[in-house]
This record gives C-alpha cells, sequence and structure tokens, in this order.
C-alpha cells in the first residue's frame, strides 16, 4: 500500500513535506532570531521565498540540500515541477519589504501552495492559476504579512481542501506577530477548524471535500 505524503510543522512558516518515495521538499528555513532551538531537519530541496533570515536559512539544513530554488518561474527537481509566482512583501509594490515568491508544486498527486511571506492581495492571475489547491499554507499573523482577515478571504477565493495557518506567534517564536487566536475565532465560524500535533500524513483521496483549517494544536 502507497505511503501518504506526510507534512511536518516546524513553526513559523517552515514545512517539511516527504513523499511516498522519500523526497523531500523543506520550505522558508528559518534562523535563531525566529526560535532559540532550531530542528534538525535534512531535504533534498528547498525553496525559499524571500532573503528575510526567518525564511532562508539554508545552513539549517544537516547537508546542502541538492536543489535550492530561491526565484520565480518554472523550475523541475527530482522530477517534480514546482512554479513561483512573484508578489509582494507589503501592500506598496514591494517598495517596503520587497518581493516575495508564492510557490505551488504537485506530490503524490497532491498540489500545494506556500505563500511566503504574502503582504498583499496576489494578482488576480495568480489567484486563478491557484484556485483549487489542495493543501494551502497561508501566514496569518499579520505585522509582516496579510492578516487573519485577508488570509481568510484568500482562502475563500482560492477554496483549498486544506488550508494550515503560518507565520504567527507561538510560545517560543521571538518576533512580534499576532497569535492565531484571532484567525482560528473568524475561520472556524465558516469551516471546520482542526488541530494536528506538528505533523500529519494525506493521501489525495483522504482529503475533504469541502475546506478545512488545520492548525498546529496550542496548549
Amino acid at each position: 500500500m502507497e505511503n501518504p505524503a506526510k507534512i511536518n510543522f516546524y513553526g513559523h512558516s517552515f514545512f517539511l513535506i516527504t513523499s511516498a518515495e522519500g523526497i523531500k521538499i523543506a520550505m522558508d528555513p528559518y534562523n535563531e532570531q525566529v526560535k532559540s532551538t532550531l530542528p534538525a531537519v535534512s531535504t533534498d530541496i528547498a525553496l525559499v521565498s524571500h532573503s528575510h533570515f526567518d525564511h532562508n536559512n539554508i545552513s539549517l539544513f544537516k547537508e546542502t540540500p541538492e536543489f535550492i530554488i530561491q526565484s520565480s518561474g518554472q523550475h523541475e527537481a527530482k522530477g517534480i515541477k514546482i512554479t513561483g509566482f512573484s508578489s509582494f512583501h507589503d501592500k506598496s509594490g514591494g517598495a517596503a519589504r520587497g518581493k516575495n515568491i508564492i510557490f505551488t508544486f504537485s506530490v503524490d498527486k497532491i498540489s500545494f501552495v506556500h505563500f511566503g511571506d504574502l503582504g498583499t492581495l496576489p494578482h488576480d492571475s495568480t489567484l486563478a492559476e491557484l484556485k483549487n489547491s489542495d493543501i494551502i499554507f497561508i501566514p496569518v499573523g499579520g505585522i509582516y504579512t496579510i492578516n487573519h482577515s485577508e488570509a481568510l478571504e484568500i482562502i475563500k477565493i482560492i477554496q483549498p481542501k486544506i488550508a494550515v495557518p503560518m507565520h504567527f506567534k507561538e510560545s517560543d517564536t521571538k518576533i512580534g506577530v499576532d497569535e492565531i487566536e484571532g484567525f482560528k475565532s473568524a475561520a472556524s465560524k465558516e469551516m471546520d477548524f482542526k488541530e494536528f500535533k506538528k505533523e500529519f500524513s494525506v493521501k489525495k483521496e483522504e482529503l475533504p471535500e469541502k475546506t478545512e483549517i488545520w492548525a498546529v494544536y496550542s496548549s
């Protein structure tokens, strides 16, 4: 029986996806300015949405990844096609915090989207490309990114199967961003809200029919 895709969340915007074949894709690794303790992680492919310290710490990995992708456009690594959409880290066309890359790719027939440090609604053409993606990782903590209400608006437009909130303040987060409660309160009024403990596994056929919010368990 084929293994499910495994998704690990290491906090902030740092995720690791492991395919059924064992191919690993990591997104936006942070440094000690975000959390004092860094996870011990290895990966085949590293995606970097932009060059800020809380998203681009390639030195975190045990070994240098075979592929490091940090630009928009079309890419291919380990047989996986990866597309980067250019977007902005702020609401002033990048004047305040620069550009940001939204990455999308498919693993085990599941389409993923990582929004990086999205600071404003993407272009309509980008949203159209991302519509009906299976699993999305989206910032909700505001301050440096879109806030929880803007995130919810994007989720409603894209209508993914699962939306995973990121870039919010956890108990060990050093960066001043909002906690997840505002997003949880708003989203749970309109969608099923589920929690997981740092990781979950899923197969394409197990995805929910309607959008659900899956968030890391907070105690």
